[in-house]
């Protein structure tokens, strides 16, 4: 396996500084990984697929059903070359950028990018699938994964504008829900309802986080935990009961 290049740093590399500067630090220095999570095979399923969906609309120049649904002017954008978009969608390539007052190369890897007719402008989005009864607005959560959900979309606007794009101030969720109440049997078959949820995209903080993460990896111990995260929570909990 390739050596990870230190001065790259990804998307996810600089939400994991932000949920929790010690397990960031432990990781980055100390080579300390928090425990791991299972994937997400059915939703990466779902993501393949709506990006063939739209690809295919791609190359037609017409616009996505939800759009019309959802009174936007919207084509999936369509004026990239090919590859690049498969570099933009791919995790070991993605988009990049220079930090602008760090020594970082950010890089990120999206789902997808639509156009705005009437604005002329790049639309950043995210798709997510999920099975919830009722689903909760990203922006009013308290949930520190949806917080994330916010901060991805922030962190992909900020590298295409560094790359020189026009990109609207909303940002966008398409969001496919197996919760069909209608659905009793399963019959090789799970029905999806799918919405957007629409997000003012804010890119003004990002620099100011690379500075402190910056500095995070200049520091000859670990910092504090987050408020956030539920590993160095556990660890304290089991300290505190001497076991």
């Amino acid at each position: 396996m390739p050596k990870r290049n230190p001065l790259r740093l990804s998307r996810s590399r600089w939400d994991n500084f932000i949920k929790c500067p010690k397990c960031f630090y432990l990781k980055e220095k100390h080579n300390i990984n928090p425990p791991g999570q299972p994937g997400h095979p059915i939703n990466s399923r779902v993501d393949t697929l709506l990006k063939e969906e739209f690809d295919i609309l791609r190359s037609e120049g017409k616009k996505h059903p939800i759009f019309k649904e959802y009174n936007l002017n919207f084509i999936p954008y369509n004026k990239l070359d090919p590859e690049v978009l498969k570099n933009y969608r791919t995790n070991s390539k993605g988009v990049e950028a220079k930090s602008q007052k760090t020594k970082y190369t950010l890089c990120g890897s999206l789902d997808d990018l639509w156009f705005n007719l009437d604005t002329d402008e790049i639309v950043v989005l995210d798709y997510k699938a999920t099975s919830n009864k009722k689903l909760e607005d990203y922006k009013t959560s308290t949930k520190h994964y949806h917080k994330s959900y916010l901060r991805q979309l922030d962190f992909y606007a900020y590298l295409l504008k560094l790359n020189d794009f026009k990109v609207h101030k909303i940002g966008y969720w398409l969001i496919c829900n197996a919760a069909d109440e209608n659905q009793k049997t399963f019959n090789n078959n799970v029905n999806f309802k799918t919405s957007i949820l629409s997000y003012e995209l804010k890119t003004d903080y990002i620099e100011d986080t690379l500075i402190e993460l910056e500095k995070c990896l200049e520091k000859n111990k670990p910092p504090i935990s987050g408020n956030d995260c539920d590993n160095c929570r556990w660890f304290d909990e089991r300290k505190s009961i001497n076991i």
